[in-house]
This record gives structure tokens, sequence and C-alpha cells, in this order.
């Protein structure tokens, strides 16, 4: 069950918080809620004193909007991406372990990581790369690559999406998240196709 909550913010324009289960809160920012908090997208990294306050604000707002603690007593994972409006959206996802002392707490990513796709056969890379080209919703952007004889796929698909992504390649051939030191040798040595 998802549940929406319209917050209305100095500037008049609305935080939309909304509860997607237990575990999992998405909370939209307008520009408006952005300036009135003074903070950028560009700016939002949690080594940075005035994002953790911007985060523990909207943290706090969400726990008084939907009467329940956001972060109990697991690893919180917080996955910022611009929003068109100038504003930004924050997905906060509860996921707890047993081992506390050892393990950050908070974790914050900008970017999702990228996927290294390898088709089956040609016919599956040219079916493959037509449907990537429908699927601006969910992809940033995408490279087509020749590397020893075989044919792979970079992909950077939007923050939060790398699932429905891998789901929609699965029938085309193999496709898993990657490190950039992972894909580096295929951007190396690999022949970018046009």
């Amino acid at each position: 069950m998802i549940l929406v909550y319209l917050i209305t913010s100095l500037g008049g324009k609305r935080m939309k918080i909304e509860s997607n289960g237990e575990e999992r809160i998405t909370v939209t920012l307008s520009q408006t809620d952005m300036s009135d908090l003074d903070i950028t997208y560009d700016e939002m990294d949690y080594s940075n004193i005035e994002t953790r306050r911007v985060i523990w604000t909207i943290l706090d707002k969400a726990r008084k909007t939907l009467g329940k603690s956001v972060d109990p007593d697991g690893k919180l994972l917080i996955e910022v991406a611009p929003s068109e409006d100038g504003g930004c959206i924050l997905h906060f996802t509860n996921s707890p372990f047993s081992d506390c002392k050892n393990k950050k707490r908070l974790i914050m990513k900008k970017e999702a990581e990228p996927i290294l796709f390898c088709p089956w056969d040609d016919n599956s890379f040219i079916d493959c790369l037509k449907i990537v080209q429908k699927l601006k919703e969910f992809i940033k952007a995408y490279e087509p690559y020749k590397y020893k004889n075989c044919f792979y796929i970079v992909i950077r698909p939007k923050l939060t999406f790398s699932e429905k992504v891998l789901h929609i390649l699965c029938e085309f051939g193999n496709a898993n998240i990657s490190t950039e030191c992972e894909i580096s040798k295929i951007y190396e040595y690999g022949t970018l196709l046009s």
C-alpha cells in the first residue's frame, strides 16, 4: 500500500512524502523546497554537514507526517536523483543488518552503478539496442561496444531503475551491475560503435 502526503512548504509549493511499505519512503522536493532548505542537488554529499542537516530535517518531517520511525535499527540507504523542475527525489530504504558496530548506518547514492550487457548473439544485440533506445525514462545513457569479437552495451540507468532495466534485458543476454573498474577494459580496448 502506498500512502502519499503533501506538505505545504514555506514558498507554498508542496513537498510530497510517500510511504512505500514499511521499508521505503520517497520524498519529492520542489525547487522551492530546495531553496527553503538552502541546498542544491549538486551540493548534496553526506560527508557535508549541510547535507546531513537537510536529510535529518526531511526525515524528521517524514516521521511526523507518517507517524513512524524512518530509521529504526538498521542501515539507511539514501538515493538522490534530480528532477526536471529543479528539485530532487529522495528514496530512503531501511535495510537491517546484524553487526551495526562495523558498518556505516547511512549510505548516500547519487548515481546508479553501470550495467554491462552481453547479448546472446548478434540478433539479440540489435534487438536490445532498439529496446534500450526506447527506455529514456529509465536510462540516462548507453554505449554499444565491440570487444574481442563480442558485442557489449554499457548502460547507465537512472537512480533506482537498475532492477527494472536488468529485468527488461534478461531475455536478450547477460546483464550485470558492474563497477567502473570492471568496465574500464571495454572502454580502453573496445571499439565504440555509432
